[in-house]
C-alpha cells in the first residue's frame, strides 16, 4: 500500500451491501499512487466492479470512507468527482455526432464554447480520430466507438479514468489497440488509470495488479512504478 500523501485514491474500511445483510466488499482497504495503470481483477462477485461504481459515486459505501486527493467523496455527486468513466458498452448516445458526445459533459458544466470546441478537437486528435467528428456512433467500428468512449474520458481532464471491462465487446486485436492507447496516456500524460477486467491482455499492460476474493483485497502485485510526475489526461 502506498504512503498515504501519494495515493490519490484510497479506500478506507468501505464495506458495501446490496440488501442489508450479505456484504458483497468488506472492509476494503487499498491506496492507488498518482499515475498508476492499476488492474482489478477477480471472479464475478469478488467486489471489483462494485469498488469501481462506488469510486465512481454509481453506488454508495454502506461502511468506510473513500478519498480522491485527500478529500472524503461518499457525498460528492458523480458529476463533480473529477473521474472519467469509460463503460464497456461505450454508453455513446446515438443521436449525437462524436464531437457532440463529448461536447455534452463540457456544455453540463457550463464551459464557455471556444473551450469546449479546443477540447474537443484535443481529445478527437488523442484517439486518433480527429476527422471522424461530424460521424454519429452508428457509422463507426466497435473499436472506433470505443474510442469515442476513451476520448469523452479524457475530454474533462480527470483525476482518474475508471474502465470496466473495456475490452470486452471487441476483438483481441482491437482490443489491444484499445489498451495501447490508453497505456501510451498513462505514459506520456500521467493519467490514472483504474480497470476492472478478466481481460489477460488488460493484466499484461498493467503496472499494478490488485486480485479481489470475497471482497477483500488478496493480492497486490506492483509490476512497474507509476510514470514520474503523475496527474490528470
Amino acid at each position: 500500500m502506498t504512503e498515504a500523501n501519494n495515493a490519490i485514491v484510497r479506500f478506507v474500511d468501505v464495506q458495501k451491501s446490496y440488501d442489508g445483510e450479505s456484504l458483497v466488499v468488506k472492509k476494503f482497504n487499498l491506496d492507488m499512487e498518482k499515475g498508476e495503470f492499476l488492474t482489478m481483477l477477480g471472479p464475478s462477485g469478488s467486489g471489483k466492479t462494485t469498488c469501481l461504481m462506488m469510486l465512481a459515486g454509481f453506488e454508495p459505501a454502506t461502511h468506510g470512507e473513500i478519498y480522491l486527493n485527500d478529500q472524503p467523496i461518499n457525498n460528492v455527486p458523480p458529476h463533480k468527482r473529477g473521474i472519467g468513466m469509460v463503460f464497456q458498452n461505450y454508453a455513446l448516445f446515438p443521436h449525437m455526432t462524436v464531437a457532440e458526445n463529448l461536447a455534452f459533459p463540457l456544455e453540463v458544466r457550463k464551459m464557455g464554447k471556444a473551450e469546449v470546441e479546443q477540447r474537443v478537437h484535443r481529445a478527437l486528435d488523442m484517439v486518433q480520430l480527429g476527422e471522424f467528428g461530424n460521424r454519429r456512433p452508428a457509422q463507426l467500428s466497435g473499436g472506433q466507438q470505443q474510442r469515442v468512449a476513451v476520448a469523452r474520458a479524457l475530454v474533462k481532464k480527470p483525476a482518474v479514468v475508471i474502465a470496466d471491462e473495456p475490452t470486452a465487446n471487441l476483438d483481441s486485436t482491437t482490443g489491444g489497440q484499445i489498451l495501447d492507447l490508453m497505456r501510451q496516456m498513462n505514459d506520456e500524460r500521467g493519467a490514472t488509470f483504474i480497470f476492472s477486467t478478466h481481460d489477460p491482455m488488460v493484466m499484461a499492460r498493467a503496472r499494478r495488479v490488485i486480485t479481489l476474493r470475497d471482497g477483500r483485497v488478496a493480492g497486490d502485485e506492483m509490476r512497474e512504478p507509476a510514470p514520474a510526475g503523475g496527474g490528470g489526461a
